[in-house]
């Protein structure tokens, strides 16, 4: 090996320490050099050497001097995150409509809308530039863009099948970025709405956790280890296919280009129709009222086992219930924990997501900074 080492492994090494150093602001704000070497066990050189990196890339700010506790010594000067650094865009496009967010790094929204959804790319690029134009913000000043869309989309970016925006084998990521300076990452929908939850909702950035969302279909993700399982072909976590032996006996099961087995049972086509909406029969149901239980009662029933299949499964500590159906589910929340409590002796939190529509966009956001981040991309120039 050369003196000095491997120059791939010192730079991982390095990119590593960055990291480190940048969560530990984030975290302990404010703190000095001095603090960050000792708590890191990190060499004074090497913390101010990053330090001073991170301040020219207006990723940390120096707020000033401090004097130690005791009285003596230098005063040091104590670094804070600076939020305002950059911003990135999440877009979410759904069969109801488009959301676009722009956050800074701390994931507060600037900038927020929703619009119909289009599959035209022209349109979409048209929305992106407006948002930016409208709240200010020059296309310098934004690191990345994370989209989610509804269907299967390869590692590279492209979506291999959307069916409701006629997409096949879509170069997305390549047609966007065709465009914009900044890079962008594609992702399934549901994954990012999990996420979303994940970093800012009920997910309480918890490491393993299973999402499910119930809008017009049924979707679910999970995350384990902190990461997103995609599965081959990134198929994971399509739970909208489950069965059961019953479903097999009756000869209920799933076909090619049909909706799976659960879907058909436990999503809001389904509840609909029956011929009253969702949250009218939810709020029927919480009062005691018999027809609406004779609609919910099978639909807890059928969403109960598949939770608790996958509680038995994976183990997560959380299962987040999210999609436009979830916002009324209050009423029949405690009876869907009751019964995974009772199928299964694992243990997890069976919650509402908190963020609601905007999960996805807002996954999208955390899905395009930890990919710039993982990937060492500059976020300034």
């Amino acid at each position: 090996m050369a003196k000095g080492g491997n120059p791939r492994h010192l730079e991982l090494i390095r990119r590593i320490n960055r990291s480190l150093i940048l969560n530990m602001v984030k975290e302990r704000q404010p703190v000095s050099r001095a603090q960050l070497a000792r708590a890191l066990n990190l060499s004074k050189t090497t913390v101010s050497s990053i330090v001073d990196e991170l301040v020219r890339k207006k990723l940390l700010v120096e707020y000033g001097d401090c004097c130690p506790s005791g009285g003596a010594g230098r005063p040091s000067v104590m670094l804070g995150f600076n939020p305002r650094s950059a911003y990135c865009i999440g877009i979410d496009i759904a069969s109801a409509n488009l959301r676009l967010i722009i956050t800074d790094l701390a994931g507060e929204a600037l900038y927020e809308t929703k619009r119909p959804p289009s599959s035209r790319i022209g349109e979409l690029i048209g929305v992106v530039e407006e948002a930016v134009r409208d709240c200010g913000l020059k296309m310098e000043a934004v690191f990345g863009m994370g989209i989610g869309v509804p269907g299967i989309v390869t590692a590279e970016g492209s979506v291999v099948r959307a069916k409701f925006l006629g997409w096949s084998n879509f170069p997305l990521k390549r047609l966007m970025e065709e465009h914009f300076p900044f890079p962008v990452f594609v992702e399934n929908g549901v994954n990012l709405a999990a996420l979303g939850e994940r970093w800012l909702g009920s997910g309480d950035q918890v490491d393993d956790m299973l999402f499910v969302r119930i809008g017009t279909g049924i979707g679910g993700a999970v995350i384990c280890g902190g990461q997103l399982i995609r599965g081959a072909g990134g198929n994971a976590g399509e739970i909208g296919y489950f069965l059961e032996s019953r479903d097999v006996e009756l000869g209920n099961v799933n076909q090619p280009g049909q909706q799976g087995v659960l879907e058909r049972k436990c999503s809001g086509a389904a509840l609909t129709g029956h011929g009253r909406p969702t949250e009218e029969l939810f709020v029927a149901y919480g009062q005691g009222d018999r027809e609406a239980a004779r609609v919910v009662e099978p639909f807890i029933r059928d969403l109960s086992v598949a939770i608790a299949n996958c509680v038995s499964l994976l183990g997560p500590a959380k299962a987040v219930i999210g999609g436009d159906v979830s916002e009324q589910m209050s009423p029949v929340i405690y009876r869907l924990r009751e019964e995974v409590e009772r199928l299964t002796p694992i243990r997890a939190d069976v919650c509402l997501a908190s963020l609601g529509g905007r999960a996805g966009a807002l996954g999208a956001v955390f899905h395009a900074m930890t990919e710039v981040e993982q990937q060492d991309l500059r976020l300034q120039p």
